[in-house]
């Protein structure tokens, strides 16, 4: 069995995300993105049973193969760290800059609250396969 490689679990979460952004981007910058979502993703997957640490970070692979459902949750975790950092963490800066009025006129508060919601949804699924 060959190594897990960080653009197996970078196009996995692509697969899964659709994003018109990543699309419109250079290929590389793109892959680099989601591949600084792994150090997240592996910090909050405690509960692993593979030792995640055993990583390579220039060859950009796991020193083993990754079990599938290892692999799953912690494209789920990268997809958490994405929606965080891109819709949460984002809205949240911009709250303060605005008045309540052009928050809401932007439409950003709906927007915050939807992003919230689905990850805390994904990350209760996700905390739950973790745990089976």
């Amino acid at each position: 069995m060959a190594n897990t490689t960080y653009r197996e679990l970078a196009n996995a979460v692509f697969d899964k995300i659709k994003d018109i952004d990543f699309a419109n981007m250079d290929e590389e910058v793109a892959y680099q993105i989601v591949i600084n979502y792994i150090r997240p993703a592996v910090v909050a997957f405690q509960s692993s049973t593979q030792d995640l640490s055993d990583r390579d970070d220039e060859l950009a692979q796991f020193n083993f193969q990754l079990h599938d459902s290892t692999f799953i949750i912690l494209v789920n975790y990268m997809i958490i760290e994405w929606l965080t950092s891109n819709f949460i963490l984002t809205s949240n800066a911009l709250k303060p800059r605005l008045s309540t009025s052009d928050f809401h006129s932007l439409n950003l508060y709906n927007q915050l609250s939807k992003a919230t919601e689905l990850r805390n949804i994904l990350k209760s699924e996700n905390d739950q396969l973790a745990i089976n």
